[in-house]
């Protein structure tokens, strides 16, 4: 559990680092952070879509514990993104609302 720790701290600072040049000048580069023993499904959609379609902004497959880094510039000028988080054979985990242009990581456990 110590080297989860010490694995999210890290990535704390990694999303700045992999700023894109945006016309706004805000970063929207988060750390997905998978801390399971399984592999999770990630999706985003921007929260103003208010629904979960097959066109979803964002999808990815993170390896158990890992993290996949996502910039979630879209060209839209959107911060908040709803997530889900899905571990193989498991149940989703939601986050609505998640500002990627304030916070630099989510933690799924």
């Amino acid at each position: 559990m110590r080297n989860i720790w010490i694995l999210v701290l890290a990535l704390a600072g990694c999303a700045a680092v992999q700023n894109a040049p945006v016309p706004d000048s805000r970063n929207r580069v988060v750390d997905i952070v998978n801390t399971t023993a399984m592999p999770l499904q990630f999706r985003a959609v921007r929260a103003e879509n208010k629904r979960w379609g097959p066109r979803v902004s964002f999808s990815e497959t993170i390896a158990p514990n890992y993290y996949q880094t996502i910039n979630f510039y879209d060209g839209s000028g959107a911060c908040l993104f709803d997530f889900e988080a899905t571990p193989q054979g498991g149940i989703a985990v939601l986050k609505k609302g998640f500002d990627t242009c304030k916070a630099a990581s989510w933690v799924v456990n």
